[in-house]
């Protein structure tokens, strides 16, 4: 790789999410167009960054950076520079020049560290001074959470995930606990966070690393199909992962219990343990479940001479328990239809969305996959689609979030719902599948 040197002029181009950046590097007498990640990078500010040279088909010749290193300002006119580049809120040219004139070399420490002195310069009150000094602090948290990453080898965009959640703090709560880098926001393995942590002076028995094993070890069984671990189980695990005893491990689970970062429910005779998300997930659903089984939904009429109607045109007799699954559908507000390999689940799903259509509803045939959608819409000659595209979901690669447009506020446009292959649907989409009016289907 090729390594350019030199001072950003203009930043032409930046994603707030992800940090890719386009801007115009002055290095010697030259301007270089450079592209990459940036998530902190600032006007006037000097780097070193490695890359290649690549032929953009409308952009033409731009330098592709892989990695870049920032310089400090090496004399004043670079120091003068970066703060009149307006990198910090409320410093224009004019001002960037009379405070490098009174500090000179020693201006960034005075902004950072004793910005009351800045009031001995013209234009600057104490209000004004520690404005300044905030947002210097500001701008300069965030690289040194980038820092930090980029020492361990961890994924410097996870910065602005930092940033964004704790402030200038993200430094100091990411040296307190390194640990939450192994949550599902940020998706970095516990074995790589545990080495690092371990590497930075933490202790084998830290709250903090007995904490991060247990949430690890639900978040790891949903994987599995586990919406919770007894809490033997977990505990058990938890103390095989990092090399405690039991009981150890049991304190902290308590404490997590309290705080409500682990959820403990009775069930089934066995006391479970839940992620928040998870517990709350489950009792939604089940919630909106028996709301849609209450709602007095009205007898409909004619259900049976449709029933005899659909066997003469197809030239079938349904079975009792067939035709009881259809009349079901037409006046219950939730239908589950189970049944082994042969047992005719198929034919009563076609009777159920032709009694539908003979209703005048509108029906969406949804299933969790593209290959059970395509299935069930051959089979019924009707649409289907997946779930997640009828919900309209995205994914943010950054924060690892899954939103979805459809919902309580949009819910969606039928009267009538059929979902196949349910056991594939886990309790996430399922939750988002329910988040709308209590009674609209």
């Amino acid at each position: 790789m090729e390594k350019l040197a030199g001072y950003v002029e203009h930043i032409i181009y930046r994603n707030a999410d992800n940090g890719y950046t386009v801007l115009t590097l002055v290095s010697g007498e030259e301007e270089i167009t450079c592209v990459g990640i940036f998530s902190a990078i600032a006007e006037g500010e000097n780097i070193e960054a490695s890359g290649d040279y690549t032929d953009h088909p409308t952009y033409g010749k731009q330098f592709k950076v892989e990695s870049f290193e920032e310089k400090a300002p090496e004399d004043e006119e670079a120091i003068e520079r970066y703060l009149g580049s307006g990198a910090i809120r409320g410093i224009g040219l004019a001002l960037a020049a009379r405070i490098v004139r009174r500090f000179k070399a020693d201006t960034f420490r005075i902004i950072e560290e004793e910005p009351e002195r800045l009031q001995t310069v013209k234009g600057i009150t104490a209000k004004k001074a520690m404005e300044l000094s905030a947002a210097f602090r500001e701008l300069t948290g965030l690289k040194r959470v980038m820092e930090f990453l980029a020492r361990y080898e961890l994924p410097v965009p996870l910065a602005m995930q930092l940033y964004r959640a704790y402030g200038a703090q993200a430094l100091p709560r990411l040296k307190e606990d390194p640990y939450l880098l192994t949550g599902q926001a940020y998706g970095v393995a516990f074995s790589t966070m545990d080495e690092i942590a371990l590497s930075m002076g933490f202790d084998g028995d830290s709250p903090c690393r007995t904490q991060a094993a247990l949430l690890y070890e639900l978040q790891h069984n949903q994987g599995n199909g586990h919406v919770f671990l007894p809490r033997e189980k977990l505990l058990w695990a938890a103390a095989q992962l990092i090399g405690l005893p039991p009981d150890r491990v049991e304190m902290c689970l308590d404490t997590m219990v309290e705080q409500g970062a682990i959820r403990q429910e009775q069930v089934a005779g066995v006391l479970g343990c839940y992620t928040p998300e998870l517990y709350e997930a489950e009792c939604f659903v089940a919630n909106k479940l028996l709301s849609m089984l209450r709602f007095p939904y009205g007898k409909v009429r004619g259900v049976d001479g449709v029933i005899e109607e659909m066997e003469m045109t197809q030239g079938i007799r349904y079975a009792p328990l067939q035709r009881e699954a259809v009349t079901l559908a037409a006046q219950s507000g939730v239908l589950l239809l189970t049944g082994g390999p042969g047992t005719g689940k198929t034919t009563a799903t076609r009777a159920i969305v032709h009694l539908f259509e003979k209703m005048g509803l509108d029906i969406l045939l949804l299933a969790p996959t593209g290959r059970a959608a395509k299935r069930m819409g051959e089979l019924c000659e009707r649409e289907a689609q997946t779930i997640h595209r009828c919900l309209g979901m995205s994914y943010n690669d950054l924060t690892g979030r899954v939103t979805y447009k459809k919902g309580e506020s949009d819910p969606l446009e039928a009267e009538a719902v059929l979902v196949d292959e349910m056991s594939m649907v886990d309790l996430p989409l399922m939750q988002a599948l329910l988040c709308g009016p209590d009674a609209g289907w």
